[in-house]
């Protein structure tokens, strides 16, 4: 009964085939007990075997454009699933067949195999990458790179690959390490191929077609995306290696100027790695090739200089160490790395140290100190040279514009490291931003308001109380620069169709740092200079009649708040400019040309703009008016300047103005209930009140 039963609780035969065994009853052999046990752990894909993807064995002049980007999908994705696989050449049987083309019997003589090698998954889409192998399709070659794009950035490690040397390779080891390291040689290969590829395709057709005589024209879709690529790569693979050959072609595409798209991909790339990079040795190299590359250029005669976008990149850098205590990391590093060559053991131990330290995510103190102690020296070194060349060009040359592209980037880049250069790098700034603010005329509005806001930034640093220096050469150019806001230069080659655009470009570039420059002046510094005060916000007030709304808002905000920090010490004299000029007593006459603003008497005058910028068309500049005449508060920070300068920027870019609805009460509603109702009711848009009957329709008689 019991083996009966046995049989019974078992399907599939007999007990020996239930053990695995084939279907003659015979016990299974190892190897199929082995197949058996692996493919219980199947993984949750099957990769794709080579000889499953359509096409990959036809040449890829005889497909159709629309196979071709069906063989990129699938190659894709076959590789992203099994990238060890993908890398390296397959095999598979070829079975011997007879003239008649009919198959040998297996039990031939001869028992020699027969093996056809199909390339690699990774092979094959570099062909289709490349136009002389993939037909000329442009296309397919476009998206064949972007998907390998897609794949680098997917396995690629996020540090570098250190290839075994011979001794190691001499040495007996494991399977799983052997298989390691021919995985990282083969893809250190491919990774290597794919930005030849790249840098190849960017070089065919970096100026247009080669049909082409023209060497000026814009580049190629194709070559564009290889430029793109290289920046994408840069920005996620920068610790990995070949990161020098990245940031060599990216620094000088960076200055392209035959594509918008190339040269906004590159300096957009530039900005994220000094973001993203901790170490701070990847922003050095990237840096240091920029100073070599405006060194080179920038003073060519006849040639092309460097582009203000390239220069606006140092402004993402994170530096925050001051040179002082870069110059004691810097002997600590000194004194450490002569006590390793004393002796072997503490060389030894260095070595593995800095081995470890490759794969570590933690941050050397010594080593960020000092890099960025050499990049703030190469920032500020060129920032130095286009300033002294500046002023030279100045001294030399009598024009009315004597202005360099450079000259603004490289003052707002000053403004912001300025704090952390040495005393005496800060004395000699000061005196350059001197002799440049003499020549104010011959610069531009751009360059004049921000050598201004440079100086101020700089006066409120670590030697604001050792550098005797006098405001007042600094706040004669900046009032003597606000009417020239509202007003469009000549440097901007515009038809006159665009003429309200370019002034609204030039304002939009200007604004923020003159609130800037007037916060640092007014706010953040104690004026002991009444008269000064007045003939400043007088100045604001006339500036603010011809300025667009989007600078006349944050104007006027700046200006009322500058009176009311004033109001409390000399609120007879700011008062007494709101007043009507016929009740004005004062001794002499405004004089509204003065260079000094203590020599223009705005004490005898009034703010009579106030009363004419009341019946602006624009809604806020019509309330910001009304309420500085009535001696309203700011409400902060709602209405802070800059916030209101980001506002009206976005609304002018959008085309929106702001409205306030209308409320109209019925004429035959008078009761006092439904006025405090209507008052509940203020963010509801009621066109008619309906009167108020109760219930008489309901009475009786």
């Amino acid at each position: 009964m019991t083996e009966k039963g046995r049989k019974r609780d078992r399907p599939g035969g007999s007990a020996k085939g239930s053990k695995g065994g084939g279907d003659d009853g015979k016990p299974a052999s190892k190897k199929q007990q082995r197949k058996a046990a692996m493919a219980a752990k199947t993984p949750y894909f099957s990769p794709k075997p080579s000889s499953s993807i359509v096409g990959i064995d036809v040449p890829l002049d005889r497909l159709m454009p629309q196979k071709r980007i069906e063989l990129i999908a699938e190659l894709s994705e076959s590789i992203l699933e099994d990238p060890a696989t993908a890398l390296t050449s397959s095999r598979t049987d070829v079975v011997p067949t007879t003239s008649k083309g009919n198959t040998k019997d297996q039990d031939t003589d001869t028992n020699e195999k027969q093996y056809h090698k199909t390339q690699s998954k990774m092979n094959k889409l570099f062909e289709l990458a490349s136009l002389s192998t993939n037909g000329h399709d442009a296309h397919a070659a476009r998206l064949a790179l972007l998907s390998l794009l897609a794949i680098f950035q997917d396995i690629l490690p996020s540090d570098r690959i250190r290839l075994p040397t011979e001794a190691e390779m001499n040495v007996r080891v494991s399977k799983d390490v052997k298989k390691t390291w021919d995985y990282e040689r083969k893809l250190l290969q491919a990774y290597q191929r794919y930005l030849q590829l790249l840098e190849k395709t960017w070089e065919d057709g970096k100026f247009g077609h080669r049909g082409l005589s023209d060497q000026t024209g814009p580049p190629t879709t194709l070559a564009a995306t290889s430029i793109i690529a290289l920046s994408q790569l840069l920005q996620t693979s920068y610790l990995f290696n070949f990161r020098s050959n990245l940031i060599q072609i990216v620094v000088r595409q960076a200055n392209n100027h035959s594509s918008d798209d190339v040269r906004l991909a590159c300096c957009h790339a530039l900005s994220v790695l000094f973001t993203k990079d901790v170490q701070g040795e990847a922003s050095l190299e990237a840096v240091r090739r920029m100073a070599k590359m405006v060194k080179e250029r920038h003073n060519q005669q006849g040639g092309r200089g460097i582009h203000p976008d390239v220069m606006n990149t140092w402004l993402s850098l994170p530096l925050r160490i001051h040179e002082d205590e870069a110059m004691a990391a810097k002997i600590a590093a000194q004194v450490k790395k002569k006590r390793a060559k004393k002796s072997e053991e503490a060389k030894a131990t260095q070595d593995i140290e800095n081995e470890m330290k490759e794969g570590e995510a933690t941050v050397d103190k010594l080593e960020l100190a000092k890099n960025q102690a050499d990049t703030l020296h190469a920032v500020i070194l060129t920032y130095f040279r286009i300033l002294k060349v500046q002023d030279g060009a100045a001294e030399q040359i009598d024009s009315k514009v004597v202005d360099s592209n450079l000259l603004p980037c490289a003052l707002r880049g000053l403004a912001k490291f300025s704090h952390l250069i040495h005393l005496d790098a800060v004395v000699d700034l000061l005196e350059v931003l001197k002799k440049l603010l003499e020549n104010g005329d011959r610069l531009s509005t751009d360059s004049c308001v921000h050598c201004i806001l440079c100086a101020l930034k700089t006066l409120r640093g670590p030697g604001r109380d050792t550098i005797p220096v006098d405001m007042k050469q600094y706040l004669i150019p900046l009032y003597g620069i606000l009417p020239r806001i509202g007003i469009p230069t000549n440097e901007s080659s515009l038809p006159s169709t665009n003429a309200d655009d370019a002034q609204s470009n030039d304002e939009g570039k200007v604004i923020e740092e003159v609130i800037q420059c007037l916060d640092h002046a007014f706010l953040q510094r104690r004026e002991l200079s009444s008269t000064r005060l007045a003939g400043f916000l007088k100045r604001l007030a006339g500036s603010s009649l011809h300025c667009m709304p989007t600078s006349s808002v944050p104007l006027l905000a700046c200006t009322r708040q500058i009176a009311s920090r004033y109001s409390s010490s000399s609120s007879s004299k700011i008062e007494r400019m709101l007043e009507n000029e016929e009740d004005i007593v004062a001794e002499g006459v405004f004089s509204p040309d003065a260079e000094d603003p203590e020599h223009s008497n705005s004490h005898a005058t009034s703010l009579w703009e106030l009363s004419l910028l009341k019946y602006h068309v624009h809604p806020k500049v019509a309330e910001q008016s009304s309420n500085m005449a009535e001696g309203k508060l700011l409400k902060l920070p709602g209405e802070a300047p800059s916030k209101l300068c980001a506002q009206m920027k976005r609304d002018a870019r959008e085309g929106h103005i702001e409205q306030k609805p209308m409320w109209k009460k019925h004429p035959l509603d008078t009761t006092a209930s439904s006025r405090k109702k209507s008052r509940r009711r203020q963010n509801q848009v009621r066109f008619i009140t309906p009167r108020r009957t109760a219930n008489w329709h309901l009475q009786t008689n």
